[in-house]
């Protein structure tokens, strides 16, 4: 009787146990909503940025076990930026953001911006503004060169 009984208390823990865990939302799942749409630059403040991301937060509190993760999620052009800013978080507590630093590519103006470590290593962030319409993108060589960087950060702890 006992036994049975350790059984289906086990049983019990065991099936509510899932339930519970079910309703925390994985990993992957989280990596999958983010999304570069999710970081905004605010034009009408001088180097200022806005992240409207739940995935994002809940991600950071998760913290350097995820490192690999995000890292992936790096060669990901419509993830790098969130999945940089989500590293940032978990590794430096905070995200500096400094520009834009103008710069003129095929007679056009380049906005660029610095995301990362105070004094430190980031990313930078292109944008071109067209018809009163500001459109952010990551050169490939800046995007490669944050994706090495943070596989040398994580591989030295």
């Amino acid at each position: 009787m006992k036994r049975s009984l350790t059984l289906l208390t086990i049983l019990f823990l065991l099936i509510h146990s899932k339930v519970y865990f079910a309703q925390i939302p994985s990993t992957n799942s989280l990596i999958k909503k983010l999304d570069n749409r999710q970081f905004t630059i605010l034009h009408t403040e001088k180097a200022s940025f806005s992240m409207n991301s739940k995935p994002a937060i809940q991600l950071i509190k998760r913290g350097t076990s995820i490192s690999q993760k995000l890292i992936s999620a790096l060669n990901d052009t419509t993830k790098t930026i969130m999945a940089h800013l989500v590293l940032c978080h978990i590794y430096f507590k905070v995200a500096t953001f400094a520009g834009p630093k103008i710069v003129m590519q095929n007679d056009k103006e380049i906005f660029k911006y610095f995301l990362g470590q105070k004094d430190g290593e980031g990313l930078i962030i292109s944008e071109m503004k067209e018809a009163n319409t500001h459109k952010m993108y990551l050169e490939e060589k800046d995007r490669a060169a944050i994706i090495t960087y943070w596989k040398d950060k994580t591989s030295k702890k």
